[in-house]
């Protein structure tokens, strides 16, 4: 049997277009990029269960690489992967590894940093750098005697009531949820300040751990003084009882006359104001009051009341020349005897000086209204 040409040539082009396929399939399959320009990074984890070679490596869910191999270095897990050349990745970024499906597979996910130094072909990411992929089966074995004891009635019954609590509410939960999100986002941009209140939190603890002998005497003597109290409880409602009327009788009184009392105060109000007024006045009379009435406070304080003698007289013309001139004798008057400045004797109304001699007493007076208080409870200038 002989084939024609065209016959031929239409096998060769659906052979070759089915090799084609079969090989992009192959690829797609095996997750691999053909003829990619990449560099390779590697990556220490303390568990990369699950991560194969070919797997994919992704920033922001793109695809950037796909995993080459894996190996195991001093007890940690040790991941090669490559990326496209002109993925930059900066030295502070980390790779975590995350679910791929529920299968089981797994996928790289790169969260770049923001320094400026980058990493170079063949660098390695430290295990601190990086996060390991949750293992589901030690979380179930785990969660099993939890898990065990749960009664599945009581589950149920507990789902129903949720979601009959939900029902007609999902767009309350919804709303929940996205402020939940926010108030996350805030306390994760306030991280630094929780610290900070937290250590503040453990110094203030420390510092009432410290003080516990002192803070249990504060309470013992709290204690005691309730219990006085406690005895004393029928004093005490006395007291409030009596308090009570007391307050009562007050308010009545005051209530009573309030007329009167506002009169008085309307009446100190002028008397202050009219002092007020006339304080220069007020002030020069306080001055010049205590010579007035020194000799009427001699006379009445040596039981002599009004017994006024005229010592010296003096007749002037309206010139002010001296006419006639009569004065008392020394053998006219007594040495003894006191008066107000000299309450041993010897004052006749005047002060000695420090030097002995004999001082105005009309300088003991000009004091202003502490003299005039002065000279009216001790009967002198001093």
């Amino acid at each position: 049997m002989r084939f024609s040409m065209r016959t031929l040539y239409k096998v060769i082009a659906f052979s070759v277009v089915c090799i084609i396929f079969t090989i992009a399939l192959g690829v797609k399959l095996a997750n691999s990029r053909l003829f990619a320009d990449t560099y390779e990074l590697e990556a220490q984890f303390a568990n990369a269960q699950g991560v194969l070679k070919g797997d994919a490596v992704k920033i922001a869910g793109v695809d950037v690489g796909r995993v080459t191999g894996t190996e195991i270095e001093d007890g940690k897990a040790i991941v090669r992967f490559n990326l496209d050349k002109d993925r930059e990745i900066p030295v502070d970024s980390s790779v975590g590894i995350r679910w791929r499906n529920v299968v089981g597979q797994r996928f790289l996910y790169l969260y770049p940093g923001t320094s400026d130094e980058l990493f170079s072909s063949g660098d390695r990411i430290p295990v601190e750098q990086t996060e390991s992929v949750a293992d589901i089966a030690e979380f179930l074995n785990r969660a099993g005697p939890i898990l065990k004891a749960i009664d599945p009635r009581q589950a149920n019954a507990f789902l129903d009531a949720m979601n009959t609590a939900l029902s007609g509410n999902e767009q309350n939960v919804r709303a929940l949820i996205d402020s939940g999100a926010s108030l996350a986002q805030e306390l994760g941009a306030k991280d630094k300040e929780i610290a900070e209140l937290i250590d503040s939190s453990d110094e203030v603890m420390n510092v009432f751990a410290s003080q516990s002998d002192d803070i249990g005497s504060f309470i013992d003597d709290l204690d005691a003084v309730s219990a006085v109290l406690e005895r004393r409880t029928n004093e005490i409602n006395s007291l409030v009882t009596n308090f009570a009327d007391v307050q009562e009788e007050l308010n009545a009184l005051l209530s009573e006359n309030r007329g009167n009392i506002d009169a008085t105060i309307t009446g100190l109000d002028t008397l202050a104001s009219t002092l007020n007024d006339n304080r220069k006045n007020l002030s020069r009379t306080l001055d010049t009051m205590p010579l007035g009435v020194a000799g009427y406070f001699q006379t009445s304080s040596w039981g002599e009341f009004f017994n006024v003698r005229i010592i010296k007289l003096l007749v002037r013309d309206p010139d002010g020349n001296i006419i006639a001139e009569a004065s008392e004798q020394d053998d006219q008057h007594g040495d003894e005897g006191g008066g107000p400045q000299d309450p041993n004797g010897g004052g006749g109304g005047k002060g000695k000086g420090d030097d002995g001699g004999d001082a105005p007493a009309s300088d003991s007076y000009s004091e202003g209204i502490e003299a005039l208080l002065r000279f009216t409870l001790t009967g002198g200038g001093s």
